[in-house]
């Protein structure tokens, strides 16, 4: 898995996709949030990568600790 950071490289989406056509993608933005970009081919064996992946799982953990949500009705209104 490569990490990408928007802030330093200014990619395009297709450009991103293109890269992980070749290995997955942990795309870090400006603001801090981070997506992960898989081919849908290679899903499976990521899982298994991710589960190994100290890194990630304590990312996983820090999303768990934090308490604010936001409602349901709240995304479906700013999804309209």
């Amino acid at each position: 898995m490569k990490t990408i950071t928007l802030s330093s490289n200014p990619f395009s989406i297709i450009e991103l996709f293109e890269m992980a056509r070749q290995d997955s993608l942990l795309v870090k933005t400006v603001n801090g949030e981070r997506f992960f970009i898989s081919s849908a081919d290679e899903f499976d064996n990521e899982v298994k990568l991710l589960r190994r992946n100290h890194s990630f799982l304590t990312m996983l953990d820090q999303f768990k600790q934090e308490t604010e949500t936001i409602p349901f009705e709240q995304v479906e209104r700013a999804l309209r």
